[in-house]
């Protein structure tokens, strides 16, 4: 399993989360590799990467010069993946065994497996309301995907990439349903199960700031109107 973990401005929290990812395939026993792309931070985050490449063999690190997005940054990982899945891993809520293992038993019989949090740790009273608007209302109502949530960890078949049924031009957060739109499109094999998020102990989530949530909203509409487009000129 290829774990791809985006981090911009996450000296304090990198190396935690990529040792206990690390630990958490070893003990699964899983053939995996760290793929660790730094979005253009001003910290020491790409000190700490190439370090932690330097010291184990299952780490990689790849650079942006400037940010680019959560979808940028899985879109890079992407490209150096070489196992049978792929998976994103926030910096922020590094899988425990327990979490991986709810994945696992779907793999073999789904192309996508979506992990559903029972609750929004960290999140500001906007974050909380706007994730709810976005996840069981707006989403729902605009594509249709019967999934409860669509902005959280997930495992792909990196096939679907590699062999272009599956791909995506967003490189903001919206790339997430920008994919599931597209598996749904292509009749593909999508499971949710339980994924339980972590409180994050430094920093804020970038995902709860009001100028995110006016992007991914703007990409969202703007994502629509395309394909809305498109299919009536089809």
């Amino acid at each position: 399993m290829s774990a791809v973990v985006p981090a911009y401005n996450e000296q304090l929290r990198l190396e935690a989360a990529v040792l206990r990812t690390m630990i958490t395939m070893q003990t699964l026993g899983l053939d995996y590799e760290v793929i660790v792309v730094d979005d253009g931070s001003a910290d020491l985050t790409s000190q700490i990467a190439g370090r932690l490449a330097a010291e184990h063999p299952q780490v990689q690190f790849m650079a942006h010069a400037s940010n680019q997005g959560l979808g940028g940054a899985f879109k890079t990982g992407l490209s150096r993946a070489s196992k049978e899945y792929v998976i994103l891993v926030p910096v922020d809520s590094p899988l425990d065994v327990s979490d991986l293992q709810a994945y696992l038993p779907r793999l073999s019989v789904c192309d996508i497996v979506v992990g559903v949090r029972s609750e929004r740790r960290g999140y500001t009273a906007l974050g909380r309301f706007m994730s709810f608007v976005y996840n069981r209302i707006l989403v729902p109502l605009l594509f249709n995907l019967g999934l409860a949530d669509v902005n959280w960890i997930q495992v792909y078949r990196r096939e679907l990439f590699t062999t272009r049924i599956l791909s995506f031009h967003n490189l903001r957060m919206f790339y997430l349903v920008e994919i599931l739109v597209q598996a749904r499109r292509n009749g593909l094999i999508v499971a949710e199960v339980p994924s339980p998020m972590k409180k994050r102990l430094h920093g804020r989530a970038s995902n709860t700031r009001p100028s995110v949530i006016i992007r991914t909203l703007w990409d969202m509409f703007s994502f629509f109107w395309r394909q809305r487009n498109q299919k009536y000129l089809s």
